[in-house]
């Protein structure tokens, strides 16, 4: 629904909008008021309809009662079905961590915490613990040593809760944020100059060669996406019919849902995901060699064109774990430092811009909202650059 046509049909219902798109609606019951977003007038009213029932069943305490714990359940039910299944997995991942988090020498958790009472202290003191090593119950009930967060890892927990606090205010449950804390200095050295580094042309070389030679399962897989420089997800949701002579169609990815399940979404991560990607000659004879392949392993059986091509061994979808596992094998018997698959897409961008491709033209083959996001990750592939380039510069 267009922007337009729902701030018209807010100010006729009574409804707000948020920054997000999605509509709010408040509504009391007795002395108490509470709210539901939705993405239209007819789900807010169904959730309205959901709550006062649930109300009813003695589901919702006293705001003074509430506990971290509990509103945390509250917040991510109001939020599903409003945003993606991915989005509501991480965040749901990220408060449970939070909840666990012991704060204090008593052994009291974030989780047990009276909402109403969070104090900044209270952030604070979580904001250090985050880093901490953390003992948490899985489903079988069994308890599991987590490691500690990385500073950005934290920084993200605390943002998150910033919001669940913001939730909390419009809502009326408590009046101010507690969330003051500053983000914590990063710590820990960037990804992109670690896993996530542009490979060089010789490990690029000695890692092609050790995959072919101990017969990966993912070499193809591998060839693609340096050469395209898309995402694991977009390779391993391209259809048979996604491709053709100008190019991939990249229009969906492999996403997680809820329970931590894998599916190939009906979109791209973002807007500017779904694009057209130029291939070269080894984009193409890495995906026509991966289809044969597949035909052999089929069976004689027509393989439809709605049919992903780039799969895990089995025939199931690409998960980025395993495949960083295959990685970590061939770094190993190739004897380079170990890296991710999103490399991959690091390299990909560092050979472009080493070629003289405009960033703009970079900017949309690989699929970023904004130009900065470009510049942002791959200029620094460039340091080596800038002195020669420097150099043939005339000021005179």
């Amino acid at each position: 629904m267009a922007k337009k046509k729902k701030d018209k049909q807010a100010k006729l219902t009574g409804f707000s909008v948020r920054t997000d798109g999605r509509l709010m609606y408040q509504f009391k019951l007795g002395d108490k008021r509470y709210t539901v977003y939705g993405m239209t007038v007819e789900e807010c009213m169904s959730k309205r309809e959901k709550k006062i029932k649930e109300i009813e069943n003695g589901k919702y305490k006293s705001a003074k009662k509430i506990t971290m714990n509990e509103y945390f359940e509250r917040w991510i039910d109001a939020k599903t079905g409003t945003v993606k299944e991915t989005t509501i997995r991480t965040d749901t991942i990220l408060l449970t961590r939070i909840s666990a988090t012991v704060i204090d020498e008593s052994g009291t958790t974030f989780g047990d915490l009276i909402l109403t009472k969070v104090e900044s202290q209270n952030i604070r003191d979580l904001q250090k613990a985050l880093l901490n090593e953390i003992v948490m119950k899985g489903k079988d009930g069994k308890e599991h040593k987590r490691k500690g967060m990385t500073t950005r890892a934290a920084n993200d927990a605390i943002y998150l809760l910033k919001s669940v606090f913001k939730t909390a205010i419009e809502e009326r449950v408590i009046e101010w944020n507690p969330v003051t804390v500053k983000p914590l200095k990063r710590t820990e050295p960037l990804a992109r100059d670690t896993i996530h580094r542009a490979l060089t042309r010789q490990e690029t070389k000695l890692f092609l060669k050790k995959a072919h030679e101990l017969d990966s399962a993912y070499y193809n897989l591998y060839v693609f996406l340096l050469n395209t420089g898309a995402r694991l997800g977009e390779a391993g949701a391209l259809f048979i019919a996604d491709v053709g002579k100008d190019g991939a169609h990249i229009c969906r990815t492999i996403t997680r849902t809820e329970d931590g399940g894998y599916m190939i979404g009906e979109d791209t991560k973002t807007a500017a995901g779904r694009r057209l990607v130029p291939m070269n000659a080894a984009a193409r004879k890495a995906w026509d060699d991966q289809k044969n392949i597949n035909a052999m392993l089929s069976d004689g059986k027509i393989i439809g064109l709605k049919t992903p091509v780039f799969k895990a061994p089995r025939g199931s979808l690409l998960k980025s774990a395993n495949v960083n596992a295959d990685i970590k094998r061939v770094c190993e018997k190739a004897g380079i430092e170990r890296f991710s698959v999103h490399a991959f897409r690091d390299s990909f961008a560092t050979r472009c811009v080493e070629s003289g491709m405009q960033v703009k033209t970079l900017q949309e083959i690989l699929g970023h909202t904004d130009v900065s996001m470009t510049l942002g990750l791959y200029a620094h592939c460039m340091d080596d650059q800038k002195q020669e380039q420097l150099k043939a510069v005339n000021f005179i």
